[in-house]
């Protein structure tokens, strides 16, 4: 080593031990300070870059619908170019529009907000154009708003409008916590009163349901009602003539032709009460509740949320009456809280058997002087996660602890060779300061390599960049720290602690010494000679690896493929589907019925049912089905794993032999991306029964798989509808008119809301309609009274035909043409991409037979799934280019860097190996491990090609530099990839880091030791280097 040398960080460190003490003591605590600070949760948020437009014209068929309101909206809003797509459905009075933006985008909460405006002008610009009396369109653009913390009030001795003033005033108290964004009542049960007229009397006094209405509306109106003019001031009219009580109302005077008075109450039934029908019900524990949710507000943290939350009911349910039950139904802080428990746990276990192979391995001095780079580089981590404000997740907890066996590898490589060149007699200053010469370039170059095989997922423009991006932020934040302890603070503590090897001579030997005292055990005595033997036996042992490597290449195709892992969450979740035209009371009946069987589970810790729509968003990665009126939900919340999963079993059971009517979904949620079936397909075109036709031949091809089962499609069945067929001649005989008799019919069986009653800050509707044995008796349709021109009422049957008809319940468009989904559920355990691939060839010859214009595309997770891999991909050009830079500037040689480049696929010999033989699922997390695994891999090539560098500029000859160089990397080269091992075992059991810990520990003890046997092999050929023996 030459006295004249450039900068080196090492002489610097202990030169300036002082300076170097101060920033570890200082990192130390910082990093404390910030790990206590950050935030938690359980993954990183991500939007649900989604907005739902709706709009209602009462009356209109779904057909109408679907051609007059959903198609205009749905061409218009095409014209965006940043849409993704838009799905839709359109139903009897209502249609839906699904718009979905894109699937990532940088900044999204400002982003969204931005196009939320330019959708609400698109369709603004459109509103003139859609039929007159449709309803809307209005906009949710909080479809994706995640509530962390969901309440629930309900009472049996209270009525609901009591329970909802509680559970209003407690909103009002927690929408005043600075953290919190908004709180919502959810299942609120509007009150109502119901003025239900009795037809027969109405008629036989010559009185039209209208004109009641319009008394009533008139007689309660806020209106002008004029000022006098004083000499020195005016004063206000006021007439005392609305509505202050029920009572009020049931005496409202109604005059008859003869001039004689009746009241209200003599024609009709007046009662306080609540939709009815019901429309959408809570219930939990079978009790019908109103839920109260809360949304957090960005920047802010979890658990400093839910603590001033649970204060703050805490102090207002003291205040309320007995029999009023408030409880937390959905925690979301809690359940991070309890994992990111979990997983710092895991990342302490990580460092104590990290520290363990250290010690072991090195011995205490030399292990402690290694472990130590441990809190300093953890330290750093935690501050520039505040600094970037990335919290404590599942994803970056995981990171740190794939990192841990990381970032010890340089602290070991640099340890490893002062203790060498002390055991060769060099003086502790040279042999700490050369570890810098020696090492610091090839360690930098291998770090920044390790990390870029982590780029593709920060850079992918996917939605998994949301989930996983900080994994590239932590682990190269992790690595590049590393190196400057290893650089910096490893050689001045190996200075301090290590001692001085014995003397040979006062002689100092040289750094390629083949007879140097620890190369010379048994052990390595061994070692050398298996490799001399790989060296001189090049064809066999490079024909084994290629033939290891092309049985790789077939195993692949047998990989069970998945997107994300599933989840260890203990809800069970029930999507139950009634069908189409299914009244609240059936669909009520039937989940009374299944929350009787979980009444008497003992493994749940409690359940809420959701009867005629979903429940409220309260974890990133959960379904949320659109607006349905047959829908239910059903999430009972386990004791632990195990009982969720054999309550899923109880639950298919109990629906396929109890509840054959309706279709259901039982299943727990999956981390990453929300989806409802596993296998979907995408059948698009024009004509509806062209379209039923091919759905038919798609559902019968995936039918015949033996793991698919419950194979239907997401038409609904048609509906039975009364259609009333006028009679226009007689109807304009009777003098009056078709709109006034809908009008009518209206009111009298759906129930007209005419005006309003204030009582306090409430405004109840009153509702006119008909009595309840004819609004539910289809029988008397044809005997209603209905008043005609000259004040008398005649049976409807009268002025129409009337009969029963089939109409279309449903109809769904996707992206401008009218579509249909074909989607099945899966036996257990089965993967839908295997699904997916078997069922390729036979879908592909039936796509050859459609007519022009029908498409059969895969829909769902594994389109995505299929997409977010196109778009990594995408991503590897940059990856590749990253790595060839850092070689070349390493390595300056394009022949050596090809060699490095040559190790890479001995990795996915290891991966696909244990991925065979464990019967694992590659998804996209193990996928992302086989992509670090490459940055490893090279690091480790390109350490140990530097040292054959370094050995030939010494005067080696090649093979001997070859054999000598391996021979002493072997040591830190095994020891750090052990540490790495090791250090991911805590890894192996979790849902959400499994697949990628067993990915990355198999690939990487295989690649170590085909890097160690195969690499100088691989040198010798490609260099043209004889065996001087």
């Amino acid at each position: 080593m030459s006295d004249k040398e450039g900068v080196n960080l090492a002489r610097w460190g202990i030169e300036h031990s002082q300076v170097l003490i101060y920033l570890m003591i200082i990192i130390l605590i910082t990093g404390t300070f910030a790990f206590f600070k950050l935030g938690q949760r359980d993954l990183p948020a991500f939007a649900i870059k989604t907005i739902v437009v709706s709009a209602k014209w009462p009356g209109a068929s779904a057909e109408e619908m679907s051609q007059f309101v959903t198609d205009p909206i749905e061409t218009k809003l095409l014209e965006v170019p940043w849409l993704k797509n838009v799905s839709s459905f359109s139903k009897p009075g209502e249609a839906w529009l699904v718009v979905n933006i894109a699937e990532f985008m940088p900044n999204a909460a400002v982003v969204m907000t931005d196009r939320a405006y330019e959708i609400r002008k698109k369709i603004s610009d459109i509103k003139h154009r859609l039929p007159e009396g449709v309803q809307g369109p209005s906009f949710n653009d909080e479809f994706g708003d995640i509530f962390a913390m969901v309440y629930s009030f309900n009472s049996d001795d209270y009525s609901f409008a009591d329970i909802k003033d509680y559970a209003e005033k407690a909103r009002n108290a927690l929408v005043r916590i600075e953290s919190v964004e908004k709180a919502i009542l959810y299942s609120v049960q509007n009150e109502k009163i119901f003025v239900e007229l009795d037809d027969k009397r109405m008629s036989a006094l010559g009185l039209d349901p209208l004109q009641i209405g319009l008394l009533l509306n008139e007689h309660n109106k806020v209106q002008n009602r004029g000022r006098i003019e004083g000499k020195n001031s005016y004063y206000r009219l006021r007439l005392n003539d609305r509505f202050s009580s029920i009572d009020d109302i049931k005496k409202m005077p109604i005059g008859l032709t003869d001039g004689s008075v009746i009241y209200l109450e003599d024609v009709a039934n007046i009662q306080r009460g609540y939709d009815d029908p019901a429309v959408f019900r809570m219930r939990v524990n079978g009790e019908p509740s109103i839920g109260l949710g809360i949304t957090m507000r960005e920047g802010y943290q979890l658990l400093s949320l839910s603590d001033e939350v649970k204060k703050t009911m805490a102090e207002y349910t003291e205040q309320l009456p007995a029999g009023i039950n408030v409880s937390l139904v959905a925690d979301q802080p809690q359940s991070v809280k309890e994992q990111i428990n979990r997983f710092v746990f895991k990342l302490l276990l990580a460092i104590i058997i990290v520290l363990i192979v250290c010690y072991f391995s090195l011995g205490f001095r030399t292990g402690f002087i290694v472990a130590l780079a441990i809190p300093v580089v953890l330290g750093v981590v935690f501050v520039l996660m505040y600094i970037l404000g990335i919290p404590l997740t599942r994803v970056s907890l995981g990171a740190l602890v794939i990192a841990l066996g990381l970032l010890v590898d340089d602290a070991m490589i640099v340890v490893e060779l002062v203790h060498v060149k002390l055991e060769q007699g060099w003086d502790r200053l040279k042999a700490a300061t050369f570890t810098y010469t020696s090492t610091a370039k090839p360690m930098l170059s291998g770090t920044l390599i390790a990390s870029v095989g982590f780029l593709p997922v920060f850079i992918v423009d996917a939605s998994p960049r949301e989930i996983l991006g900080s994994l590239f932020v932590v682990i190269t934040a992790s690595l590049i720290t590393s190196w400057f302890v290893a650089v910096l603070l490893t050689p001045y503590l190996s200075f301090k602690l290590l001692k001085v090897g014995h003397q040979q001579g006062g002689q100092p030997q040289a750094n390629n010494t083949n007879n140097a005292a620890m190369y010379q055990t048994a052990f390595y005595k061994k070692f050398r000679a298996l490799i001399v033997w790989c060296m001189a036996h090049s064809k066999i042992v490079l024909g084994i690896t290629a033939v290891l490597f092309i049985l790789t290449i077939v195993g692949m195709q047998s990989v069970k493929m998945e997107f994300f892992p599933g989840n260890d969450r203990p809800e069970a979740l029930v999507d139950v589907w009634f069908p189409e035209g299914t009244s609240y009371q059936q669909m009520e009946r039937q989940i009374k019925e299944v929350e009787n069987l979980l009444d008497q589970q003992t493994g749940i810790e409690n359940y809420i049912t959701y009867i005629g729509g979903d429940s409220l968003r309260v974890q990133n990665d959960m379904y949320v089905e659109q607006p349905n009126a047959n829908y239910s939900k059903i999430v009972v919340i386990a004791k632990n794993l195990e009982a969720r999963e054999e309550l899923k079993t109880l639950l298919v059971h109990y629906f396929a032999t109890h509840q054959a009517n309706v279709r259901t979904r039982v299943y727990s949620l999956v981390y990453g991306l929300p989806f409802s079936y596993p296998v979907q397909y995408l059948i698009t075109g024009n004509k509806s029964d062209q379209l039923a036709t091919i759905a038919q031949q798609l559902k019968d091809i995936v039918k015949e798989h033996p793991a698919t089962r419950d194979v239907h499609d997401n038409r609904r069945e048609k509906r039975m509808a009364v259609d009333i067929k006028l009679d226009l001649s007689r109807v304009a005989a009777s003098g009056t008119t078709p709109a006034q008799l809908s009008k009518t019919l209206r009111a009298m069986l759906d129930g007209l809301p005419v005006t309003q009653y204030r009582e306090g800050n409430d405004q109840i509707a009153v509702v006119l309609r008909n009595q309840s044995d004819n609004r539910y008796n289809l029988d008397r349709i044809k005997y209603l009274q209905v008043p005609i021109g000259n004040g008398t009422t005649v049976a409807l049957s009268e002025l129409a035909d009337i009969n029963l008809k089939l109409e279309e319940g449903v109809i769904w468009r996707y992206s401008g043409y009218r579509s249909v989904i074909v989607q099945s559920l899966l036996e257990k355990d089965v993967l839908n991409f295997n699904v997916v691939k078997e069922l390729q060839p036979k879908i592909d010859k039936l796509r050859e037979t459609l007519p022009s214009g029908y498409r059969i595309e895969v829909f769902g997770e594994v389109d995505i799934s299929q997409e977010v891999d196109g778009l990594i991909a995408e991503t590897l050009p940059f990856m590749l280019v990253a790595i060839l830079t850092l070689l070349m500037f390493e390595l300056n040689s394009m022949k050596k860097m090809a060699l490095v480049l040559m190790t890479v696929p001995l990795g996915l010999i290891g991966v696909v190996s244990i991925l065979l033989l464990l019967d694992l699922s590659f998804g996209l997390v193990a996928r992302l491990g086989l992509l670090a695994l490459v940055g490893i891999i090279i690091r480790n090539t390109i350490i140990l090609m530097d040292q054959i560098d370094q050995d030939l500029a010494a005067g080696s000859s090649p093979w001997d530099a070859v054999l000598e160089s391996t021979v002493r990397r072997a040591r830190p080269i095994i020891l750090t990839a052990l540490a790495a091992i090791f250090a991911m075992i805590p890894l192996v059991t979790d849902y959400f880091w499994g697949p990628m810990a067993i990915t990355m520990m198999n690939g990487l003890w295989v690649a170590t030791l085909l890097t160690l046997f195969v690499f100088p092999t691989m040198y010798v050929v490609w260099f043209k280097v004889d065996n001087p023996q």
